[in-house]
């Protein structure tokens, strides 16, 4: 019998209200949210979309207007005050701009959040010594955070992280100052950690491309309120919100590709036995050449203009636009029954892309 996945985290009718002079501001409106154990969750929205807000409710760094918040099965606004600091050990924080002290060896930064405990200072010394090894720094630990490149510190703040043992761990942008190289690596330890430590990593977000990366779920959120959620391979194959759908078309390059595509043929101009296409193929359908195959079956001229295939969440999800030229009704009619087997397509027209969808 295999074991019930539980919720690390449950938000519930979650909302936060700013007083702005005489205005007020809903930065969180009536949210609820279910994170489970040992998942990576993506949270993603532009700036001032509230997700940072959100997670900062998950360790009651930002007090809630209202609703009810549970961690580790804990109701925690229900904590009292020594509670509730042990409850906050148990969820640590890495952030865009590391939060190291420059005074400190990257050692004493490790060993930073343990200074406060009854731990003796060898067994501080060696777990800080343990967790640097973790993240591959154990060579720095004499060295000053002003020594270090971004990725190293990011490293570094991410052992501080975990100094305390937690079982969740908030990742607030904590690769948007990093370029693509070091971001790729810092996100191979977090799923590294995820793996090995049993560790739920919330992670905060405004670029898909790192979402597709590491994370099994996702929620877009927009002014305040998730807009869409779900495992990140069907939000990525079926976004439903024009924002998700800008989102994913960005980080899987077709956004430009259309772009650069419509700004050298004009679909105006195509005759009527003319169409241009977006295909979107999932799982095993990549594998299996259904565009070549219909176009013979059809006698279809297929024009590719642009392909790519990524890999998200373990699936195989693939795009392609191609300018069709033939018996368009026959065709499309045999390609709209390939949708079941993980083949989707949309036309694109003028008012398609003027409606920014693909």
């Amino acid at each position: 019998m295999s074991e019930t996945v539980t919720n690390a985290i449950e938000l519930n009718n979650i909302s936060v209200n700013f007083q702005n002079h005489d205005q007020e501001i809903d930065a969180v409106k009536n949210v609820d949210l279910q994170i489970k154990r040992g998942d990576i969750y993506g949270i993603i929205g532009y700036s001032g979309a509230g997700k940072s807000t959100l997670v900062r409710v998950i360790n009651l760094l930002q007090q809630p207007t209202q609703g009810s918040v549970i961690v580790n099965n804990q109701e925690i606004l229900k904590l009292k005050p020594v509670e509730l600091r042990q409850a906050r050990k148990k969820v640590s924080m890495i952030f865009q701009h590391f939060n190291l002290m420059k005074s400190r060896t990257v050692q004493g930064n490790v060993e930073y959040p343990l200074l406060g405990t009854k731990i003796s200072k060898a067994d501080r010394q060696a777990k800080a010594e343990k967790l640097l090894r973790l993240v591959g720094l154990s060579e720095y630990a004499g060295t000053y955070p002003s020594q270090l490149s971004g990725g190293q510190k990011q490293r570094v703040a991410i052992a501080r992280a975990l100094a305390s043992d937690p079982e969740i761990l908030i990742s607030d942008e904590a690769t948007s100052a990093l370029d693509p190289k070091t971001t790729k690596s810092i996100l191979e330890l977090l799923k590294q950690l995820n793996r090995d430590l049993d560790l739920t990593i919330v992670l905060i977000t405004h670029e898909m491309q790192v979402i597709k990366s590491i994370c099994h779920n996702v929620a877009v959120m927009d002014a305040g309120e998730i807009i869409e959620r779900g495992p990140v391979a069907k939000v990525f194959t079926e976004p439903q919100q024009k924002l998700t759908t800008d989102f994913v078309e960005t980080s899987t390059n077709v956004k430009e590709a259309i772009e650069r595509i419509t700004s050298t043929i004009k679909i105006s101009e195509f005759k009527d036995n003319q169409e241009l296409m977006y295909f979107n193929f999932i799982g095993n359908s990549t594998k299996q050449g259904v565009v070549s195959e219909f176009s013979q079956k059809y006698g279809i001229d297929v024009n590719i203009l642009f392909a790519n295939i990524d890999q998200i969440d373990g699936e195989n999800v693939g795009y392609m636009i191609a300018v069709i030229t033939g018996d368009l009704a026959v065709f499309n009619a045999a390609i709209q029954r390939l949708s079941s087997e993980g083949v989707k397509t949309r036309i694109l027209t003028n008012d398609v892309l003027e409606g920014g969808a693909a």
